[in-house]
């Protein structure tokens, strides 16, 4: 269940279930829409034809659905900086600010699975890279673990120059700690192996570590601006919160959610729910529910991304992607040559319609003026008369 923007769910919900009667092979991805029954007899069923129209359909829907896949791989790939800038006002992406690389912070609380997303996303793009290659982001195996202790910087896919992904530490039950973290990134900006855990109740465990970027004078990290925010939370403590009715975990995150300096102008985070694989259908969506109202966002803002290893998953990865991408692109700040340039053009603009709108009162002055003339001399020559 891949919820959330982009192009949509798809999803199927009906997909026929028939006979093999065509020679096309189904992409081996897709096979589970065409359901090859036992051999007959050898009688020749009157349904064939049926069947055959019923496989196709499922044929052609799987190549849809590659179709898309495909497409929404080659966007991430190919993108650029200022790739998604819609050009509101007149302005050109040449008239924003744009990142040397667009840079999206990963936030959640313990165990929500920020680590395990930055490798789900990483294995959409190494199934066709190197299928082969290791995790990069190291996952916490129990409770006894300590987290994410340093902020670390993961180019998407490997080795990108145009997207990276912050994996950080996770929330603590403190809002006011969480906020202080939070608003120190989003003012300041976010740097690779930055220590985090100085003022969490770990952070005892790690003092006198130095910061990843500090330990060689000759290694210097740059400090990102962060552009978008992915708020991560683990579907399974939803639910547990709802169905105990402590609210505790549901009410963390609707304090930090809500702050206003984790929004991207008015654009707030896009929220993926994890660990769906443990949940049925129906409860997965009644959390995208609970959280669209809780948090008061629309459901189409909140990504279902599980652990499954799947064409939804990869395809609910990419439009949530898609998403942060175009909403952080909205709200660049604009160059201020192209503000002086707008104010310039609109003074230069009001002045000339004054001047145009004081030429004709002038005209019209002096044709009044030409008119007088005119009615003196003739009063003149009557007198002479």
């Amino acid at each position: 269940m891949g919820g959330g923007g982009g192009d949509g769910d798809l999803t199927p919900i009906s997909i026929p279930s028939s006979p093999s009667c065509s020679s096309e092979v189904l992409p081996p991805e897709f096979a589970e829409y065409v359901a090859v029954p036992p051999a007959s007899d050898g009688e020749e069923s009157d349904e064939c034809c049926a069947y055959d129209h019923a496989e196709e359909d499922a044929l052609h829907f799987g190549r849809q659905l590659q179709d898309h896949l495909r497409q929404a791989k080659e966007f991430i790939r190919r993108y650029k900086p200022g790739d998604c800038i819609e050009g509101a006002g007149g302005a050109k992406a040449g008239d924003y600010i744009l990142p040397e690389i667009t840079t999206l912070l990963l936030v959640g609380p313990r165990g929500a699975g920020k680590s395990t997303l930055v490798n789900r996303i990483t294995r959409v793009f190494d199934k066709d890279d190197d299928p082969f290659a290791p995790d990069r982001a190291q996952v916490s195996g129990n409770s006894k673990s300590n987290g994410t202790a340093f902020v670390r910087e993961y180019p998407v896919p490997r080795h990108s120059t145009a997207i990276c992904i912050y994996d950080t530490q996770s929330l603590s039950n403190n809002p006011q700690r969480n906020f202080k973290t939070l608003q120190k990134w989003m003012a300041k900006g976010i740097c690779h192996g930055e220590i985090v855990t100085g003022d969490t109740e770990e952070g005892n465990k790690t003092k006198g570590i130095k910061p990843l970027g500090n330990q060689f004078s000759l290694l210097h990290c740059k400090t990102r601006k962060v552009n978008f925010v992915i708020f991560v939370v683990d579907g399974v403590s939803i639910l547990e919160a709802i169905e105990s009715n402590r609210r505790d975990y549901i009410e963390v995150l609707h304090e930090t959610f809500k702050h206003p300096f984790l929004s991207i102008g008015d654009d707030k985070p896009v929220v993926v729910v994890t660990h769906g694989d443990r949940l049925s259908i129906l409860q997965r969506a009644h959390v995208q529910n609970e959280l669209a109202d809780v948090l008061g966002i629309p459901v189409q803002q909140i990504f279902d991304i599980p652990g499954a290893d799947d064409y939804q998953t990869d395809l609910a990865i990419l439009d949530m992607l898609r998403y942060s991408i175009q909403h952080a692109e909205q709200n660049l700040p604009i160059k201020l040559n192209y503000l002086l340039e707008v104010h310039w053009r609109e003074t230069f603009k009001n002045a000339a319609e004054r001047l145009m709108a004081l030429d004709a009162i002038i005209e019209a002055t002096i044709i009044f003026l030409c008119i007088v003339i005119l009615l003196l001399r003739f009063s003149d020559k009557l007198l002479q008369s």
